[in-house]
């Protein structure tokens, strides 16, 4: 008689730290993308509006059929709220990385789990747990490290922006779980088109070359896409700020490929600040699926 097979059902909260880690994972090579990209602000915010608006929308169509308006309606003022969310967070991520610098906007992007746990304490009374709050403080010393020595070496504008791209992140993440009943997706095809508008008001002239094209095309039809879909649908089922704080990956593999690609070796605080992140988060992802994962 052969033995039984066991297999490991993830809870909950494990589906959405993995798939939190999936969606990081994709969205990692956004900076080094837009750095070879060389585009203006308005440019570059109008093809990351325009090509995830298409792109998710045949997503959606396919995954919907004939119910995809029905879909698209059924968002509501939540979803229209939501999409301004992730507009702005467009918007003040480019501004931000376009007039500070790299470690200036990852510093204070990090305070996003923060502000989104401050938030799920007072709009939905989900305190975090201890061990949350641990891996928050380790993950900020981590970015404090990468940080040190750059910061306020440039513009305090980019600063403000990326301050608040941090809080509306939050603000986005809550919501989402706030309304996890509904499917918020489309909300992105609302917030892409929004951010294509905002743009072209801003410059109609929208030239690029078949080499900028390119970079944008992979910003737009698969980073922003999937790893937008992934932050839409994740804090359904982790907490939000459980979720924002696995995307601090992106703050230690970011540079990581601007290091592999352009060849611009990251500073000995980039190795420390990236080694305690990468680690806690790691730590912290490994011990949530494991300690909540079922076997059947």
């Amino acid at each position: 008689m052969s033995k039984s097979s066991h297999s490991i059902r993830l809870s909950h909260r494990g589906k959405g730290i993995l798939m939190s880690i999936g969606g990081v994972l994709v969205l990692s090579p956004d900076s080094l993308l837009i750095r070879l990209a060389g585009l203006n602000d308005y440019t570059l915010l109008f093809y990351r509006g325009l090509f995830p608006m298409v792109a998710i929308s045949l997503i959606l169509l396919i995954y919907y059929r004939a119910k995809f308006l029905t879909a698209l309606l059924r968002i509501g003022w939540a979803g229209i709220l939501n999409g301004v969310f992730f507009s702005a967070v467009n918007i003040t991520f480019i501004g931000a990385i376009q007039r500070t610098s790299v470690a200036n906007t990852l510093l204070f992007l990090s305070s996003a789990p923060v502000f989104a746990a401050i938030l799920s304490l007072l709009v939905l009374r989900e305190n975090q747990r201890p061990g949350t709050w641990l891996i928050i403080a380790l993950s900020l010393l981590g970015i404090f490290i990468i940080g040190w020595g750059s910061y306020g070496s440039n513009g305090l504008a980019g600063d403000l922006l990326a301050l608040c791209c941090a809080i509306v992140t939050a603000c986005s993440a809550v919501l989402v779980r706030y309304k996890k009943d509904i499917d918020l997706v489309p909300s992105v095809i609302v917030g892409s088109f929004f951010t294509a508008c905002y743009a072209f008001s801003h410059t109609p002239d929208l030239a690029i070359s078949s080499t900028q094209l390119l970079y944008v095309g992979i910003i737009g039809f698969v980073l922003v896409p999937f790893a937008f879909i992934v932050l839409t649908i994740a804090p359904r089922y982790a907490n939000s700020a459980e979720v924002q704080l696995v995307y601090l990956l992106e703050s230690i593999l970011g540079p990581l490929w601007v290091w592999l690609v352009i060849s611009e070796t990251p500073s000995l605080n980039t190795f420390i600040g990236g080694s305690i992140l990468l680690l806690s988060v790691a730590w912290f992802a490994q011990h949530t699926i494991r300690e909540e994962a079922t076997i059947v």
